[in-house]
This record gives structure tokens, sequence and C-alpha cells, in this order.
């Protein structure tokens, strides 16, 4: 092709609608959206060397009138900048956020009935996967002073407010992903990706270790101790469980699990599952926290469960729920205690909400998998999900999403989210849901931590605030109205954050914006009073990008403050500094971003006032230098939750395919495996590969690392580790099952349990390789017999990963990373499948396809040629 057009660049600002000389009517604009076509191709991420991908949106007129000339723009979400447009007929400008919104110009003459064009275009950085596309395009207009706007339908298939799981069914606007130039990031003589999509015997080869083991026993996360017994004990209605004072709740849950009754301990000894307190010695020492003896004796027909406190008991319970298959349940007996006291899972509930219902089963998948902490994310630019009765205004606002370019009535439609948003884009927790949660969470033995991110990630609150300004000043109320104001509107500063933000960073030199931080603050506090008291309150901190420089808000507060503070760079430790002694006259801990906790340097623990100060450290992309952050805090007298993006984002793809769900900023993918072998002992032992899929060694990495984090001098500031899913193409709750299940039970396998091979794969040994695979095979048995049959009564959607297969004279030979996981192949593409068979191989000819499957679920189709 030939892209001589003349190039028109982007239009950054405020361009909204605009007045067109031609309104079109509501009815005029739902034909539009109803009959034409819009398409998104991805040609060449590998044009040049300049972080720009190059794309096409190609319009079809399949309608009975012509697509006027004017009178209508296309309002969309686009994860990237949009520099260049190869046309002179059509601008595309950045609004804000995601959002941008194309426009004919004065070249354009109208789209004839019949007749399609195509829009070229250059984007910034890259686009290699479907998802990075973001459903719900629409047309808008402005008639008779009123905004009106239309679905493109061709760009979503939402039936029902639900999506189909499968990105391909998903996004059927977006073209496949066929040739590499599409796949790979970049492809130069300085720089090439080297990731492809995996093909099937690719995949055959990564398992082809795995071997299937017959009747599998065992626990995850595994125990410390376990050794298996000759016999076994079968549960009938005979039998009950027996508890100790103070152990009535576990021995309740336990029953119910089981169709037991609970009653108090008696003397008798056969038929019961007694749950009390008791000792626990490991290596020579007793465990105080959370440790649990358990003993299943066949011979007596008795099972005990010891444990040093009512969570130990608890987890005892979840590990005999395991054991147990159709009531019948294997003499064995288990010591075990947690390798980290803090275990724990973050989710964004912001770029697309998540239910009440959702968390509470995502908490009984947590509990079984002995995770104790769920980070809640509340608050982002795209959203704020909890109630807060002072200011009603955040809820009203900024839970929902809309065409309304002022931002009075909702936000706008980011990510996706179409004109009158969707129901995963809008929904907030009330009161009562928050209470329920957490009500639900402390019988299971989870502590719910909030996260409101500030003064970043903030232009939910800043939009939802300005609102209630402007209503309060037009009932004559101003200095009510500026009481909780967030930002400085005569603020030029020109900014951009990550997520191409305009205006998401609350202004800390505004005395209103730490009223603000008290009242949310305050009424957390409140909810959690009577429940679970809260413990610790969760800033974020995280991605502030260049605001407050033109501020005269804090051009006075320059001139003016007692604490030295002459810059914009100085502010974000004065915001730090000012949370926590906020939090700090409630009672409570603060935890943040790492990022929040420096800017360059570490800021001085000294300078915080809370008990206790966490850091979560996630930025650890090998090749930029910043792996090194977790033992910074560390060593500086934070504690530190490691939450390393490399192992443990599950917004990132299970594999390198453009059909997969999920960015992948920093790795390429993230499978199960690889967070299962992720070594929280020594950080830098888990260097890989670059994001370009180069190798890169824990000598690189520590080269690269400051001298005073190249060791962990404070080890025991390390107190967990901590999973996240980041929600921005996750919108229906199979999709969210699917990018936290199973990697999040790896997860929880490392965060209790320490690995035997994890000290030799740190000190670089060669015995350690088959070690570990020896325990993956282990873990991966128990997940595809026992556990995966469990996810799926419980109606978890957990990823059913794609087959591995090839072709051996004829005979067809196929595997998963989970042996046990059904397998299907079709030799009549689809039409219908047969189950298959590593035991009895069928031999077969011309073009198979193969899929795993669990229940009426199926995973994407494996082509086999």
């Amino acid at each position: 092709m030939n892209w001589t057009a003349s190039a028109i660049a982007l239009t950054v600002g405020a361009a909204l609608c605009s007045s067109h000389a031609f309104a079109l009517t509501q009815q005029q604009i739902n034909q539009l959206g109803d009959t034409v076509d819009l398409s998104y191709h991805v040609l060449d991420n590998t044009q040049d060397e300049w972080r720009t991908f190059r794309g096409k949106i190609t319009l079809n007129n399949t309608g009975q009138t012509e697509l006027p000339a004017s009178g209508w723009s296309i309002w969309f979400s686009h994860i990237r900048q949009i520099p260049t447009v190869y046309s002179n007929q059509f601008t595309i400008s950045h609004i804000n956020g995601d959002i941008f919104k194309l426009s004919p110009t004065s070249a354009f003459k109208g789209l004839a009935v019949g007749q399609s064009l195509d829009i070229v275009f250059d984007g910034s950085d890259w686009a290699v996967a479907k998802t990075d596309v973001m459903p719900n395009w629409y047309f808008a207009s402005e008639h008779q002073g009123v905004q009106v706007t239309a679905l493109i339908k061709s760009t979503s298939n939402s039936v029902a407010g639900s999506v189909p799981v499968k990105p391909d069914e998903e996004l059927p606007f977006v073209a496949d992903f066929t040739s590499a130039k599409q796949w790979k990031r970049y492809d130069s003589a300085s720089l090439t990706d080297h990731y492809d999509p995996f093909t099937p015997a690719q995949r055959f080869e990564r398992n082809a270790e795995l071997t299937a083991l017959v009747n599998p026993v065992g626990i995850v996360p595994a125990p410390t101790e376990l050794v298996l017994g000759e016999g076994q004990v079968s549960l009938d209605d005979s039998w009950s469980v027996v508890y100790d004072a103070g152990y009535e709740v576990e021995a309740e849950y336990l029953a119910k699990q089981l169709g037991l009754n609970a009653v108090p301990w008696s003397p008798q000894t056969a038929k019961t599952i007694k749950v009390g307190w008791g000792q626990v010695l490991q290596d020579h020492k007793l465990r105080w926290r959370e440790a649990y003896q358990l003993n299943v004796n066949a011979a007596q027909n008795h099972i005990q469960i010891h444990a040093v406190d009512a969570a130990g008991a608890f987890y005892a319970a979840q590990s005999l729920l395991q054991l147990v298959d159709n009531r019948i349940v294997p003499a064995v007996k288990i010591s075990d205690a947690p390798r980290f006291d803090y275990r724990g899972f973050s989710i964004d509930t912001s770029r697309n909400f998540r239910s009440k219902d959702n968390i509470l089963s995502l908490l009984d998948q947590m509990a079984r998998f002995k995770l104790n902490t769920l980070h809640l994310r509340l608050a982002d630019d795209e959203g704020w999900r909890i109630e807060i009765a002072a200011l009603p205004e955040l809820t009203d606002i900024g839970a929902k999403r809309c065409h309304d370019p002022d931002e009075r009535t909702c936000l706008m439609p980011f990510l996706g989210a179409g004109p009158e948003g969707t129901p995963e884009s809008d929904g907030f927790y009330t009161a009562a849901d928050y209470r329920e949660i957490l009500a639900y969470a402390k019988a299971r033995n989870i502590t719910v931590i909030p996260e409101i991110d500030m003064p970043g990630h903030a232009h939910a609150a800043i939009k939802a605030m300005e609102a209630r300004y402007h209503r309060l000043m037009a009932e004559n109320k101003p200095a009510e109205a500026a009481e909780f104001l967030l930002s400085d509107p005569q603020d030029t500063t020109q900014y951009l954050s990550v997520q191409m933000f305009t205006d998401n960073a609350i202004n800390v030199c505004l005395e209103s914006s730490f009223n603000f931080a008290d009242v949310v603050v305050k009424e957390l506090v409140a909810l959690h009073d009577g429940i679970q008291p809260l413990k610790t309150f969760h800033f974020g901190g995280d991605e502030i990008a260049g605001a407050w420089k033109n501020s005269p808000a804090c051009a006075d507060f320059f001139a003016s403050n007692d604490k030295g503070i002459t810059n914009a760079d100085q502010l974000s430790q004065y915001f730090v500094e000012r949370i926590s002694a906020i939090t700090a006259g409630y009672g409570l801990n603060l935890g943040g971003w790492e990022d929040g906790l420096m800017h360059g340097e570490v800021y001085p623990r000294s300078a915080m006032v809370n008990a206790e100060v966490t850091g979560n450290a996630w930025q650890n992309i090998w090749e930029w230098g910043v792996a090194d952050r977790a033992y910074k805090l560390a060593n500086n007298g934070f504690n530190v939750i490691l939450n390393h993006a490399t192992h443990l984002y599950f917004d990132h793809p299970y594999e390198p395919d453009p059909a997969e769900r999920g960015y992948y900023w920093a790795p390429r993918f993230i499978d199960t495996r690889k967070t299962f072998g992720y070594m929280p002992d020594d950080v830098y032992a888990n260097a890989d590969f670059t994001r370009a899929g180069v190798a890169i060694s824990k000598a690189e990495v520590l080269a690269s690392a400051s001298d005073d984090a190249k060791k962990l001098v404070h080890p025991e500031n390390v107190v967990g580790i901590q999973s996240s899913l980041w929600a921005e193409t996750v919108r229906t709750e199979s999709q969210y099952e699917g990018m936290v299940f199973p990697r999040l039970i790896a997860m929880a396998e490392r965060a209790w349990h320490e690995a035997g091979w994890e000290a030799d794969d740190r000190a670089g040994k060669a015995a350690d390789v088959t070690y570990r695979d020896q325990d993956y095979n282990r873990f991966a048995n128990l997940l595809g017999q026992r556990l995966f049959p469990m996810l799926e009564q419980d109606g978890i959607a957990f990823n059913l990963p794609v087959p591995g297969a090839k072709l051996e004279q004829g005979v067809l030979l196929a595997n998963s990373p989970f042996p046990g996981l059904a397998i299907q192949y079709s030799t009549d593409q689809g039409a219908s499948w047969q189950a298959y068979s590593s035991q009895n191989p069928p031999s077969v000819t011309g073009r198979v396809w193969l899929r795993t499957v669990s229940g009426e679920r199926s995973s994407r189709i494996a082509k086999l040629h």
C-alpha cells in the first residue's frame, strides 16, 4: 500500500462535541449505528524503531442511505495515542484517558450506500493482541443542544449485558492477526521481538515432561509435612464434628461442608472429627500462628485437628476438605504452618466492576487455598466503587459511565463502556454490601484492606468533587462547595498519565484535598467497625505524572509553607506524610505501592508516624534496572509485600498469542507454571527474560541494582506475597475468573509453602531443575485431577489451556499443562468432537482440531495441519 497522503497530526486536548452544520436526530444516529459496519485492523507493529504501529479503521455503509458528510463523530476507547492520521478527510482527537473522537473534515463528502473507506493511522507503542482493542464504539451528534448517541452495533456483540468468553468471539470487528508483523512489537537491527504464538508442537514440548499420576493424594498449597498412612476412613451420617471451647465457629464451618453435625467435645473416640487446641512443632520449633496438625486415623476411625489458633483450625479444615473424595479420606498425618504471615490478592474493581457476589465467591476460593488478605482497590481513574455517605457524588457520578463530555452526570465511557455504560462498567458497593463482604471475609480468616488510590489515579474522585462543587455553587454555598474540592481550576499544568489522563492527580496543595482524605478514611473506619476493625488503609500513591507545576494554589503553597517545600517534585513526599498523619490519627497502619513511597530515593521511614508502613513492590521489569525496589524499601525500614509484575500480575496473557486476553507490558506472558516457579527469598533469582524474549541472568540484573539494594539486609521486613488482577481488558465474571484461576493457586503455593528446590535454584545448582519439574508435576496433577473438578462444581470459570499436539506416523499425540484435564479432538473442523485418550491415541489424517474441556466449557482451539 502507498501511504503518501498528507498526514494530519493528532489534536491533543479537550476536543469536545462542537456544533455541526447538519446535526443529526436520534433516529438518524440510531440508523447509522445499525448500518455502518466498522472494523479495526492492526497492519504492522514493526514498521520502525519509534514505537509506533500502523492500523486501519474501515467504515462500510450497509444501509439504505448515505453516511452524511458532517453532523456526526465517532467516539471510542483506544489504549494507545494516535499521533498521525493518513487522510485529509478525518481527524482523530484525544479527549481524555482512553477516549478519542473521530471527526469528518470538510474534505469528506459522505459515504455512499454499499461503499467503504479506510482510515489509516499510526498508533503509539504497539497493539499485538485483540484485547488491546476496546468494544462499543458509538456515533454522537448534537441535536438542538442535546447530545444524541448510538452504539455502532458491529463493534459490540453484547447480549443481555454479557460478553462471550473467548476473545475471538468477543471482538468480531477486530481483524485476525495472521503475520509476524502484527504480533511482534519490533523487528529491527537493534531490537527483535523473539515471541511468536506457540504452535501445537511447541505446546506439546513444553508439557512433555509432565506425567499423569494415578490417584494423586495431596493438598494445595503443599503442607510442611505430609505422611500417608495405611487405609482410609469413610464419612457417613454417623460421624460428627466435635470441638473444644473457642473452636465452635471452625467446627461448624467444617461440619456444614461435610454435611455433618457439630457438637461440643465428649470423651468418645470413634467416628468423630475433633477440632481443638494443640501445640504444633516443626523443625524442633513451636509454631504460634495459623499452624495445625491433622491426623486421619483409619484404625481408630477418628480424625483429629490440633491448632494453635482459630485460623490454624480453619486451615486444617481446608486441608481435610481437599482430601475428601466421595466422603472417603485417606489415612494421613500432616503438620503445617505458613511461610508468610501475609498471603494476599488484590483485585481492581474500578476499571471494571466486580459485584458483591463475585467477591464472595472469590473469598471462598481464597480461603480454600489459605490466602488471608484481600486487597480491594475501590477507586481509580475510571471508577469509584464504595459508598461514602458524606460525599454521595462519589458514587452518583464516579460509579457509572456514559457519554457526558462535561462529566457532570457520569464519567466518560472509558475502556469500551459505550454511550450508556454496561453492567461491568457501572456499579458500587453500598455500605451494606461492603459490611457483608467484611463479615464473609472474617468468617474465612481473610482481612480486607481497602485501597483508595491517591493522589494519582484519581480522575473519578476529582470529577465527582467538581460536580459537587458546581451543585453547591448553584445553591450559593461557596464555602461548602470548596470544602472537598480536589482540583485547582486555575491549574494550567499539562501532563499525561500512563493511562493518558490529563487531570487525574489530586492537587496536594489544597487543604480541601486532605479534608477529603480524612472523611473517606473516617467512613471506612466506621464501615469496618463491629465486624473487622480496619487495621490498614492503602493509599496507592503510584504513577503520578508531572502534575501541579503550573498550579496557582501550589505557587501560593510554595511561598507560604513552613515545610521547606519549594517545588512540585517535593509534593509527593509531603502528601504521603500528610496521609500518614491522617491515618495514624485513626490508629491505622499505612500501605502504598512502591512508587508511592519513593521518588528516586526511598522516603525517610521516620517521617511517617504509623506503627507500620508497607510497600507493594511491583515494578521489576528486569532490563529497566528497577528490580531492586523491594530490597530498597525493606533495607530502609518499610514492610514489603512482593507483588512483582513479571510473575504475579494476572492482567497478562497465559501465552504470547494475539488471541489471548491481557496486556503484556511487563513480561510477554505469565502462565501458571511461571507463577509456581516464583522464588520470594531471592528476588533477583527470578530473572529470566526481557520483554523482547532475550534471556537475562541474575548477574545482569544485580549489576544494575543500587549498591544499597544488592542484598536484602532485613529479610524480616519482607512480610508476604501478593498477586494482582488489573481489569482493563476484563469485563465479565467468566473473564475475570479465567484470568485469576489457576494462577492464583500457584501463587498461594509459594506464599504458604517453601519448596525444597528453591534453595538449589537460587544457588544455580543443576539438580534443582529436575526437582522443580517433579514438584510442578505433583502440583499440576492435583489441579487437573482433584482441584479443577472442585472449581467447576463451584461454578468457577478457570482458564482452560490450549492443548499441545503433534503427529507421529499418523498417530495423534496430545497433552496439557494439567494431566487429567480432558482433551477432545475433531477431524471435521469442529462439527463433531471425540474424547482423546493418551492410553489409546487415535490414528488421524488431514486437519485436526483440539481443545481442552471442563463441563460445558472449552478452550481455544489448537489447529494441527
